[in-house]
């Protein structure tokens, strides 16, 4: 016998470790146990692989509805309020989680797998925290799964998102809530809930259109209360003012038209084959056009232009990007990083951040279907074409809607932010450097941000916050390398988050910050020295037309000039000698 195998008695060669007389096929006889599958009446020693079948769940039903509470969380304070009185507004019981601290982090790590991404440990676990507490309310943990189901996003990807929803019923089981329900509403395929029976959350357009307006309110607060916050001379007073326009918008919410088809003269389509698409058009149509929350926007703008500021003050501007959920939240989950660069004497200049995904997602099944022009798959061509224009036409309009929407919330509430930047011209920018085929995470919007703030002075320092090993950012972080190499001048600093190490990332923020000031000061006196004038005189001007010190007064934008306060004292020395002053407009995201 050599060291390969043996030759049986007809010549041929048997491997070692083969039983001659059974054949190359057959196992050893030594390895065979009782354990191992059997099929057709023999024994395998390697296992039978089995198909992964998703464990089945019980449905949220339309029965169900009257006593179970929706459990929503994860956003910003601003969004989950808006987003639980929508809810609210659609007849279904819903509660906003409080926001996630570094005991629903510490939650999270104790019941969640091994190596799952921030965001994950901090909902899951804040998502448990208040199961707990309701048990500790007196409730059974019997009636808290068959009373409750927490609604959150979903998708898939290259990332661990995709994960979320299998790791948050591990953590729920771990914790003695096992079957509690999860609904997930992907960005892919809608909501995923199983069963015949009808369904317990119903996601009409009513449902949607609510959905919209929150995040579009919110978004809009967000950008305008952290960009006041830099100049309030009295610490707090924006969030005295933000808490009272708050009340008023989610009573708002509750109360909000729900455009009846029957009470209005589209009534003439009903029973028509055209009742669809005119509920769908007019649905539409009322989000746009309707004025109900112009008013909120309205007195928000009011009780803003109420609150004393100091618009003087050297303030360099901080454009925070990143991964989705990290830039969103305001808490533990990312260091507390907006009021830590607040108090480190900063503007926050935070993205209208559902807006732009709600526009980056048309934009990407736009690109999508183009893809797949002329693919026709058996149909035929006049029918294929006539399809794919109208679907392109709709995702087109869509962005459209989405941007003149934000518009005129921005303009109601006096906010000098420019309309979101065409997703279009967002992958033109990032093209040379990221295609925005390369959907996971942030995609292209990351790198795109960086360049087009840079180049249209709109920022001093761009930071990217994102869970720690985010693979997707990383990605981004890799190509951003070049990009502050390619733009001179540029200051990008990426933080990674978790639920430690916040003392190192908030070091890393300040000196990077330190330079980012010292521009905004040269700024500064740059302009004092073209204006002509000093400081003093500007404050006095001022006093003497406080409009001018509003927190809705829009102050023209000179070329090159980033700063608020630089800005400011160029147009007031203008005014002063009424003499113009070169400016532009440029559009931000």
């Amino acid at each position: 016998m050599d060291s390969v195998g043996s030759r049986n008695g007809d010549g041929r060669t048997v491997a070692a470790g083969r039983t001659p007389d059974r054949g190359p096929s057959a196992p050893d006889p030594s390895r065979r146990s009782a354990t191992l599958p059997m099929v057709e009446g023999r024994r395998y020693a390697v296992p039978i692989t089995r198909h992964f079948r998703r464990p089945e769940e019980r449905p949220f039903t339309l029965a169900q509805r009257p006593h179970t509470t929706i459990l929503v969380g994860g956003l910003s304070p601003q969004h989950d309020q808006l987003v639980e009185a929508a809810v609210r507004s659609m007849g279904y019981r819903c509660r906003a989680l409080p926001a996630a601290d570094l005991d629903a982090f510490t939650a999270g790590k104790e019941y969640g797998n091994n190596g799952l991404c921030n965001p994950a440990y901090f909902t899951v676990g804040n998502l448990v925290r208040h199961l707990q507490e309701l048990e500790a309310e007196g409730m059974s943990r019997e009636e808290i799964v068959d009373s409750h189901v927490f609604l959150t996003a979903g998708s898939c990807g290259t990332c661990r998102f995709g994960m979320y929803e299998a790791e948050y019923r591990l953590a729920l089981g771990n914790a003695g809530f096992d079957g509690f329900r999860v609904l997930v509403m992907g960005t892919d395929d809608g909501i995923d809930q199983s069963g015949d029976e009808p369904m317990g959350l119903d996601l009409d357009m009513d449902f949607l259109l609510g959905l919209i307006q929150a995040f579009d309110l919110a978004d809009t607060l967000n950008q305008q209360a952290w960009r006041l916050r830099a100049y309030e001379a009295e610490e707090g007073a924006v969030d005295e003012a933000l808490a009272t326009v708050m009340s008023d918008l989610y009573a708002r919410m509750l109360r909000r038209d729900k455009y009846d088809l029957a009470r209005h003269w589209t009534r003439i389509f009903l029973g028509t084959p055209l009742e669809g698409v005119a509920r769908y058009v007019a649905k539409v149509g009322q989000l746009v056009r309707s004025e109900e929350f112009l008013e909120g926007m309205s007195a928000a703008r009011e009780r803003f232009d109420a609150i004393e500021l100091d618009p003087f003050r050297v303030r360099p501007i901080v454009r925070i990007t990143g991964e989705f959920w990290a830039q969103c939240c305001e808490g533990d989950g990312n260091f507390n990083v907006h009021r830590f660069l607040t108090r480190e004497g900063a503007e926050v200049f935070v993205d209208r951040i559902i807006f732009t995904r709600l526009a980056y997602t048309l934009f990407i099944h736009r690109g999508w279907t183009r893809d797949r022009k002329g693919l026709r798959d058996g149909e035929g061509r006049i029918r294929h074409y006539l399809r794919y224009y109208r679907k392109q036409g709709i995702l087109t309009l869509g962005e459209w809607l989405l941007r003149k929407k934000n518009n005129r919330l921005l303009d109601a509430l006096g906010a000098d932010f420019h309309e979101m930047v065409p997703q279009d011209e967002m992958a033109r920018i990032a093209d040379p450097y990221y295609a925005w085929r390369t959907t996971s995470g942030e995609a292209h919007l990351e790198v795109a941000d960086n360049i087009y703030y840079h180049q249209h002075h709109l920022c001093h320092m761009v930071l990217s916050v994102k869970p720690f090993t985010c693979m997707p950012s990383t990605q981004s972080d890799g190509v951003q390398a070049r990009v502050v190499e390619d733009f001179p001048g540029m200051i990008f600093l990426p933080i990674e988050t978790a639920g430690e190490g916040e003392v190192i990332a908030h070091s890393r923020v300040q000196m990077a910050l330190g330079t980012a000031r010292a521009k905004a000061r040269n700024e500064m006196a740059d302009a004092l020295a073209r204006s002509g004038r000093t400081l003093p005189e500007l404050r006095s001007w001022v006093e003497d037309h406080p409009e001018l010190g509003r927190a809705s007064y829009r102050v023209p934008r000179t070329e090159g000039v980033v700063g608020r306060a630089a800005n400011l004292a160029l147009h007031v020395a203008s005014l002063m000698d009424r003499r113009p002053v070169r400016t532009f407009v440029s559009r931000e995201v």
